[in-house]
């Protein structure tokens, strides 16, 4: 009898399901109750409204999670309340869980004829994921292991680029092969495990260079922590035209939007330097110039949203020293990095009566200005304004060089990557500074995390960072 052949996966139901990073302690025998007790006594049920004002008057997000762990009804109960107890409990508010990184292109093409979890995007943790998914040090086979499980497509991720995360997501361009005719994409969610092939762009279809923002159903109007509803912006420019392209992949049509022209400026020369894409109200940002180029993305059919062609406090710096962000107040910001001349103290001692420059600097990073948005009556969607005050100066952060002045934009650091939800900047330093490595710096508290060390982190290339909104985590604890 010939063997059953299987259906094709939809790519809108998860092909791939693997075990995720979440704890699975709560899966306990649905007997268990709240009110059951190991003296054989009468079981004494606790109500549901009794029970949630005790758990927001928990001492850290970890004891919250260990409650959900008791039973599945207690699970149920913090992900019914996950919005909730998130707000209250500030070290849920969100988690930024680490990065994941590529080594430079030399290593890469090295590595293709090394083991094949070598070739796997590599993972680092911060010290939050070691906490609450239990992930102590740097991986290369830890988001395989979530997204994939232990099954027969391990390969899959195999020189995959990471491009873009959000609010648990991750967009990976799979790149099995070393030529390819097609461009090949992915959205996998390492924390609950799961991951959704797209349908590829192939022949006239593919793109050329480009950069992608994702809209999740964290975004929604009525959020949904649990949603696997995701969709994805590409813009792109195509060979041999003169003009940048918009196109959206939406999770719940399963099917890429029409290309859409850039309508309100020239063709955009350097989309792999875009970097990162900041979504505020469903508006995807990348800082371009002296301003930022704006497409919304809440709509199936993506369009570009018009925006002033500058602004005070916005700079044309080169890539690495800028970064979009999300203030408080859930409002887009422009930030940037500089060095400060240190003050040499011993030769104020000898009473020279003048200020002495040493032979350092030191890492700044300051919040320049905020966009303001407008009724849009201008053809604009608003207008930068500048603020003040919120300069933060890492002085235990230094540039050493000699007597020749240091470069104004070396390659000594790089701001990498912003977690919309935290708060957190992710930056790294190299070569020349007082302690290379990998650092998080959260913006409002100026409290900087080092999470790997070493002079190749400022070589690191496809650098993602990754974080997940602390309403989801609770939420997700009940489908564990």
């Amino acid at each position: 009898m010939p063997p059953v052949r299987r259906a094709r996966c939809d790519h809108r139901a998860a092909p791939y399901s693997g075990i995720g990073w979440l704890p699975r302690s709560s899966r306990i025998d649905d007997d268990v109750d709240l009110g059951s007790s190991d003296g054989g006594g009468e079981a004494v049920p606790v109500p549901h409204d009794a029970l949630t004002p005790v758990l927001v008057r928990l001492p850290s997000a970890a004891d919250v999670v260990r409650s959900a762990a008791t039973c599945r009804r207690w699970a149920r109960l913090v992900a019914r309340n996950a919005a909730m107890l998130s707000g209250a409990l500030p070290s849920l508010r969100c988690l930024t869980l680490g990065f994941l990184h590529q080594e430079d292109a030399g290593i890469t093409a090295r590595r293709r004829r090394a083991s094949a979890a070598a070739a796997q995007p590599c993972f680092v943790p911060t010290a939050a994921a070691g906490k609450l998914i239990g992930l102590q040090s740097p991986s290369r086979t830890a988001l395989a292991d979530a997204v994939l499980g232990l099954g027969d497509d391990r390969g899959l991720l195999e020189h995959s680029r990471p491009v873009a995360a959000r609010n648990g997501w991750i967009v990976l361009e799979l790149r099995q092969e070393r030529y390819t005719d097609s461009l090949k994409l992915c959205v996998c969610n390492p924390t609950r495990g799961g991951l959704f092939m797209l349908p590829p762009l192939a022949g006239a279809d593919k793109p050329g260079d480009y950069t992608c923002a994702l809209y999740t159903g964290h975004d929604l109007a009525t959020p949904g922590p649990l949603s696997t509803f995701f969709r994805l912006l590409i813009v792109y420019n195509r060979r041999a035209c003169a003009f940048t392209s918009l196109r959206c992949y939406s999770s719940d049509s399963g099917r890429w939007s029409k290309e859409a022209k850039r309508s309100w400026g020239p063709k955009i020369g350097c989309l792999r330097e875009l970097g990162q894409s900041v979504v505020v109200c469903g508006v995807a940002y990348w800082h371009l110039r002296r301003s930022a180029f704006a497409v919304r993305v809440d709509t199936p059919e993506p369009t570009e949203v018009p925006m002033p062609p500058t602004g005070p406090g916005v700079r044309n710096l080169p890539r690495g020293w800028c970064s979009l962000g999300v203030d408080a107040d859930r409002k887009l910001t422009f930030i940037d990095a500089g060095l400060c001349n240190d003050l040499d103290d011993a030769a104020l001692g000898k009473g020279s009566g003048a200020a002495v420059r040493s032979n350092s600097c030191h890492l700044s990073v300051a919040t320049r200005s905020v966009f303001r948005p407008g009724s849009g009556d201008d053809r604009c969607s608003g207008q930068w304004e500048r603020i003040e005050g919120r300069f933060i100066r890492l002085e235990q952060l230094k540039v050493c060089f000699g007597e020749d002045k240091v470069p104004p934009f070396g390659e000594k650091m790089t701001l990498r990557w912003f977690c919309e939800k935290s708060g957190n900047l992710l930056f790294t330093l190299g070569e020349g500074t007082s302690s290379p490595g990998a650092f998080v710096l959260n913006i409002a508290t100026k409290h900087v995390e080092k999470v790997a060390d070493g002079i190749d982190c400022d070589s690191w290339k496809n650098f993602v960072g990754y974080e997940m909104d602390g309403a989801a985590y609770l939420a997700s604890l009940s489908r564990s």
